[in-house]
């Protein structure tokens, strides 16, 4: 699993968001590092998911340890935007949050599979147990994932306006809603 591992530690840049029309989109999360950039595939509600609990994840930590003068520089969300060309590693499965206190940094760890997908009825083989899939683990500054955690909320709400009678997306070129029948 060691060649699974990936680790950002201090990233340069932290992005969230979408690439394509609305309809069309993809969502990605991003990580540059030096000349090094992490790209990976996670879905909308992900996305949405992340900016909310990250927010809050960073307002917990906050009460224990409070951030530094300076360390809460605000960043502007386009500092934390997605760029192209968008090359995904893998695809997350699960999104997990930290808080490493001895150096203030917030970890982001991305994986690729899961602990449940395993048949736990199966005892798994030797090549099940070396493809574990991919781990990425992202240490940023707090100002980095708030900007990441804005950029990302404003690109979940940044897609195709929802019908008020059935709350699914229109599409531009037509909306057939089914509560018509």
């Amino acid at each position: 699993m060691t060649d699974n591992v990936i680790e950002l530690d201090r990233v340069d840049a932290l992005g969230a968001g979408a690439i394509g029309e609305p309809g069309e989109r993809v969502f990605y999360i991003q990580a540059d590092k030096a000349d090094a950039r992490l790209t990976v595939v996670v879905e909308k509600e992900q996305v949405a998911l992340l900016a909310a609990e990250a927010v809050a994840f960073l307002d917990r930590i906050g009460e224990e340890y409070p951030e530094e003068p300076g360390e809460s520089s605000t960043l502007h969300p386009s500092a934390a935007q997605v760029t192209e060309p968008a090359v995904p590693l893998f695809r997350a499965r699960m999104i997990g949050l930290g808080f490493e206190p001895d150096r203030r940094l917030v970890l982001l760890e991305l994986r690729e599979r899961t602990d449940d997908e395993d048949d736990e009825t199966e005892t798994p083989s030797a090549e099940d147990l070396e493809d574990e899939g991919y781990v990425a683990r992202i240490f940023a500054t707090r100002a980095q994932v708030r900007a990441m955690a804005a950029r990302g909320a404003e690109a979940v709400t940044g897609g195709r306006p929802l019908c008020q009678l059935c709350n699914f997306p229109m599409d531009p070129a037509g909306h057939i809603c089914p509560r018509w029948n």
